[in-house]
């Protein structure tokens, strides 16, 4: 009886291994020759838009009001300044590719101005407008504030936003608190000090259209070439 049992809870399991989806592995974010972004490397953030309908890369520059430090995350108006390239860090340090939806460090590298590590966090100005400073660590998991998420935009594959997500407690039917995800983007809405050529980096809702047809990732070579001179690495691009 017992070696009958023993049969057939193993062709129950084995036919429940065979019916069960596998499970859907997250996708990778691409970069715009449809490369998995590698997580440590370097890529600029560009949009997808070129020419009047884009915009130029990111750059860290200083508040005028705040003094020189910390550096707030900002794009150039221009699609013909690439900026300063970042790199991408997944929580999972084992993970070597970056994929939708998932926590990521975002860094443009040591800063000799600030002395730091150039990631970016979530912090506010004057009038609790949120904006991006560099003052981040990478790995630290117990700072919500130093982690982002990339997501699809809707202008079609290898177009992409980036995303913060506040975790907001909610209490259910039943009392019981649950944490749920309230998730904003990002768009270079808020203008620059004057005479600049940039624009900072903002919330906007995470179902607006970007008006530059999102980001695409390009990836940073030895011919490439950082804008910035408040960060260690230099060298030219193409």
């Amino acid at each position: 009886m017992a070696h009958h049992l023993i049969l057939l809870s193993s062709t129950i399991l084995v036919a429940l291994l065979i019916l069960s989806p596998p499970t859907a592995a997250a996708s990778p974010v691409l970069d715009i020759d449809g490369n998995p972004l590698e997580a440590g490397s370097q890529y600029y953030v560009l949009t997808s838009g070129r020419g009047a309908a884009g915009r130029g890369g990111l750059t860290a520059e200083p508040d005028l009001y705040d003094g020189i430090c910390p550096l707030y995350v900002g794009q150039y108006y221009s699609w013909t300044k690439q900026g300063s390239p970042v790199s991408f860090h997944p929580a999972d340090p084992s993970q070597t590719q970056v994929t939708l939806g998932e926590d990521v460090n975002i860094a443009f590298g040591p800063s000799y101005v600030c002395r730091n590590q150039g990631v970016w966090q979530l912090g506010t100005t004057t009038g609790e407008v949120f904006y991006l400073t560099t003052n981040g660590v990478i790995g630290n998991a117990s700072n919500k504030a130093d982690w982002f998420k990339i997501e699809q935009a809707a202008f079609g594959p290898g177009s992409y936003k980036i995303v913060y997500c506040f975790a907001t407690p909610v209490t259910d039917s039943s009392s019981q608190t649950q944490r749920s995800e309230n998730c904003q983007q990002f768009d270079s809405t808020a203008p620059g000090p004057p005479g600049s050529d940039w624009s900072w980096l903002s919330f906007v809702p995470i179902d607006d259209p970007l008006p530059f047809f999102g980001f695409v990732f390009k990836k940073f070579t030895s011919t490439s070439t950082f804008l910035n001179p408040k960060f260690t690495t230099t060298s030219s691009y193409s």
